[in-house]
């Protein structure tokens, strides 16, 4: 069939532009890359997707695996004057690897990322991107890699046929609030007191998730309940934090949110 296609498109006198990689099996998870545009235009920016999927039983991890885990690492090869966002990732989940607590994700997952070609830029452009991710189970970490690649003509840079698994995706990474919000940290004996002062953010029933490594202990949930002033939720501190925090970055996700939100906290200098 793919034969096919390539004929006729031939024929008609069309270019062939691969609009998506063939997908890379290693270790427990499978590899995929996928354009948002059918073709790129010059100057503008447009979203590529990682479909990462895992093998049942097994999992991978997050920005902040957690304790014991390494995060997906995704390193790009691009034209002259290209350049690649980071790597952006949905919400995670919370697991047990034996006995060390960890983030990440099962089964099929979508990172995006943004690919800006320069105001210049012409002809067939191809991106290509080395990943590497570790796959665990309760028994046995496994690690994985690919070499990935999509090719896009130069065009108007019109939404392609996997536009709506990018839009899917965006709905499930978390953004910083639209509203006027204050989030700020503050420690006491050894934990650290998380507060959300906000009159239009509810954050009763959220999911939430240290983003920043080494600061929360992975192993204790964060949970926000309802002060008199604030949403207010305590963790332990991380044993590997050397002194005092001075950073945290949070996501927080579900209940009545509309959409997961990243929250960003720094210490006064």
């Amino acid at each position: 069939m793919a034969g096919m296609k390539f004929s006729v498109l031939l024929a008609v006198g069309l270019p062939f532009v691969a609009p998506l990689s063939a997908a890379v099996k290693s270790g427990h998870a499978e590899a995929e890359l996928v354009a948002g545009v059918s073709s790129y235009e010059a100057g503008k920016a447009f979203q590529v997707a990682i479909r990462l999927t895992v093998d049942p039983g097994w999992h991978t991890y997050w920005i902040n695996p957690g304790i014991g885990g390494m995060p997906v690492k995704a390193t790009w090869t691009l034209p002259e004057g290209w350049t690649a966002g980071e790597l952006r990732q949905p919400v995670p989940k919370r697991f047990m690897t034996g006995e060390l607590p960890g983030f990440g994700y099962e089964g099929e997952t979508v990172f995006l990322v943004d690919l800006t070609p320069p105001a210049g830029a012409t002809g067939e452009a191809e991106c290509k991107v080395k990943l590497a991710w570790l796959t665990c189970d309760d028994s046995a970490c496994v690690p994985g890699d690919a070499e990935l690649s999509v090719k896009l003509a130069a065009g108007d840079g019109k939404p392609g046929k996997e536009a709506a698994v990018i839009e899917a995706a965006k709905k499930k990474i978390p953004v910083p609030p639209a509203q006027d919000l204050l989030f700020g940290v503050e420690e006491r004996e050894g934990r650290l007191i998380l507060f959300v002062l906000s009159s239009e953010v509810d954050l009763a029933g959220v999911s939430a998730f240290p983003t920043t490594p080494d600061v929360i202990d992975p192993a204790e949930p964060l949970t926000f309940e309802k002060g008199k002033d604030a949403w207010i939720a305590t963790g332990k501190k991380s044993e590997y934090l050397d002194g005092a925090a001075t950073r945290l970055d949070i996501v927080v996700a579900g209940g009545k949110l509309k959409q997961p939100l990243l929250l960003s906290w720094r210490a006064e200098k």
